[in-house]
C-alpha cells in the first residue's frame, strides 16, 4: 500500500472548464487592440461564363445561401437589401451571426459595392463588412475580383486577427470556388 499524501488531486473536469473559454466570458473580458479589429483580404477567381450570367447567378439570394459556408438562410428584401443567417465555427467558439447587407452602389454586370452588419448574441460580437465585387470579361470567360475590409467588435476579437484571418479567408476562398462549380456546372 502507497501512501499520497503530498501529490495534489487532480479533477478532469475542472481542468477542462479552466481550458476552455465560454463565450459569455469572452464577450465580458474583451480587451483587444484597435488595429487588430479589422481585416483585409482580395483576390480574382477566373469562371468560365460570361459576366451576364456570373452577374444573374450572384443576384439569386438562394444562391448565396448556397455558396456561402454557414449560411442557414439568405432572404432578399429588395433588389437590394439582403437579410441572412450565418453560423461558423471558429477555434471551440460557435458564432452565429444575425446579419444584413446592401448594395449600396452597382453597375449591372460589371461591378457591386456592398456593405453589411452582422451580430452574435452569444460572444456579443459585431461585424461590419464594405466589400466589392469587378467582373472583367475575356475571350476564356470573367474574371471576378473582390475586395473586402471587416471590421470586427466584442468576444470574438480575443479569438486573435490570425486565426480569424484564416478561417474568413478560407470561407472566402470556399465560397468562390463554389460560386465556380456553380457557374460552370450550368
Amino acid at each position: 500500500m502507497t501512501d499520497n499524501i503530498n501529490e495534489p488531486e487532480t479533477d478532469v473536469s475542472s481542468e477542462q472548464e479552466t481550458a476552455e473559454t465560454s463565450a459569455s466570458e469572452m464577450a465580458s473580458e474583451s480587451t483587444f487592440d484597435e488595429e487588430e479589429a479589422r481585416l483585409e483580404f482580395a483576390d480574382t477567381v477566373s469562371i468560365e461564363t460570361n459576366k451576364d450570367d456570373l452577374w444573374e447567378f450572384i443576384s439569386r439570394a438562394e444562391n448565396l445561401a448556397d455558396c456561402i459556408p454557414g449560411a442557414e438562410s439568405v432572404e432578399r428584401l429588395s433588389e437590394r437589401h439582403y437579410t441572412c443567417e450565418i453560423t461558423r465555427g471558429i477555434s471551440r467558439v460557435t458564432v452565429s451571426l444575425d446579419g444584413e447587407f446592401e448594395l449600396v452602389e452597382m453597375n449591372e454586370p460589371d461591378w457591386i459595392v456592398m456593405e453589411g452588419n452582422g451580430f452574435d448574441s452569444t460572444t456579443g460580437s459585431d461585424f461590419d463588412v464594405l466589400a466589392a465585387m469587378e467582373m472583367d470579361e475575356h475571350e476564356n470567360g470573367t474574371d471576378l475580383s473582390y475586395s473586402a475590409e471587416l471590421y470586427y467588435t466584442g468576444g470574438v476579437a480575443r479569438l486573435g486577427a490570425r486565426l480569424l484571418s484564416r478561417v474568413i479567408q478560407g470561407d472566402i476562398e470556399t465560397y468562390f470556388q463554389n460560386i465556380k462549380d456553380e457557374v460552370e456546372s450550368e
